[in-house]
C-alpha cells in the first residue's frame, strides 16, 4: 500500500510508532526532532496538529518542536518550560481554545 492510499491518521500512527522506536534511547529533544519520522509528521502540516495534541494528551512526550513548527505558536508558560506534563497541558489547553480538540 502506498502512502497516498493510507489515511492521514494511519500515516501519523505509523510515523509516531517509528519515531518512538527510534527516539527511545535519546534524551536530547533536538535529536528527537531531527529523526526522519518526526520530520515527516511536521511535513503533514496543519492536519497533524489535532493528532499530535491527542497523542500528547494520551502520552506526554516531546511533541512541542513539531507543534511550534507547524503552528508558529508557543503557548507554553515560562513556569512550565522544561516540565513535559505542564508543557503538554499548556498545548492541550491551547488546542481546545483554537478548536483542534473538543472543549
Amino acid at each position: 500500500m502506498s502512502i497516498s492510499q493510507i489515511s492521514s491518521r494511519e500515516r501519523f500512527q505509523k510515523l509516531t510508532a517509528e519515531w518512538k522506536t527510534q527516539s527511545r534511547y535519546l534524551s536530547n529533544s533536538a535529536q528527537m526532532a531531527m529523526l526522519k519520522p518526526y520530520q515527516q509528521i511536521i511535513g503533514m502540516g496543519t492536519p497533524a496538529v489535532s493528532m499530535i495534541l491527542e497523542e500528547l494528551a494520551r502520552d506526554p512526550d516531546q511533541w512541542f518542536w513539531a507543534l511550534e513548527a507547524i503552528t508558529t505558536e508557543n503557548p507554553v508558560s515560562a513556569s512550565s518550560t522544561g516540565r513535559v506534563n505542564e508543557m503538554a497541558q499548556d498545548w492541550i489547553d491551547w488546542g481546545r481554545d483554537q478548536g483542534y480538540l473538543p472543549k
